[in-house]
């Protein structure tokens, strides 16, 4: 299945979630940026609160579009010990990159004017506009476990078979529409995958 864009692949998670509507006890919580407009449609449909939470790759110092691990906005990470030992990166590189990638997510957070919810205790319906690797979804289910949420679902519209068994490690559940084996890239299974601006993302988050 193609999904037409975001809207389309949220409308039909949420009909997957639709159990959890008007619950008092979740919230639904996006990867920025892919994963709002997608979230913004559950939470709008199932009259839940809406919220979202950064995890950022931790850049190769040989090529910057390579990762070596990960780290979310409340300071878990994940290193990729394999490619850090071959590459030879040191500890204080990924330091330095962390304490970067941190700040560059607080000036992101007070740009979109989004406080963080409270998430202690309640179920959290994590979402993105789909899963590659799955090493940023893994880090975002285990950071938010580990602060305090009782329950947390994963819910994309796409992921390949592998990522989902890696997810079913660190989420409670896991909802996906399409597991294609013949899986490359997130992109491939939408028609408009074009990606957002700042503002798109604030609009929505204001929407909600």
């Amino acid at each position: 299945m193609v999904f037409s864009d975001r809207f389309e692949a949220g409308e039909l998670l949420a009909k997957k979630l639709a159990i959890y509507q008007d619950d008092p006890e979740t919230i639904v919580v996006a990867l920025p940026r892919g994963g709002v407009p997608v979230a913004q449609v559950i939470a709008k449909m199932l009259h839940l609160p809406m919220d979202i939470f950064f995890v950022k790759k931790i850049p190769s110092p040989y090529n910057p579009e390579a990762a070596i691990g990960a780290i979310s906005e409340n300071g878990m990470e994940y290193i990729n010990e394999r490619a850090v030992a071959m590459l030879n990166v040191s500890r204080p590189y990924i330091d330095e990159q962390e304490a970067k990638i941190l700040e560059s997510i607080r000036q992101k957070r007070a740009i979109y004017n989004k406080p963080r919810l409270d998430i202690r205790g309640k179920r959290v319906i994590l979402v993105d506009d789909g899963v590659a690797t799955g090493a940023s979804m893994y880090l975002a289910a285990k950071a938010l476990k580990a602060e305090g949420a009782k329950e947390v679902i994963i819910a994309v519209p796409v992921a390949p078979p592998d990522s989902i068994a890696l997810l079913k490690e660190a989420a409670d559940g896991v909802v996906v529409l399409e597991v294609p084996v013949d899986f490359m890239a997130v992109g491939q299974f939408y028609r408009d995958f074009h990606q957002l601006s700042d503002e798109e993302v604030k609009e929505l988050l204001d929407s909600v």
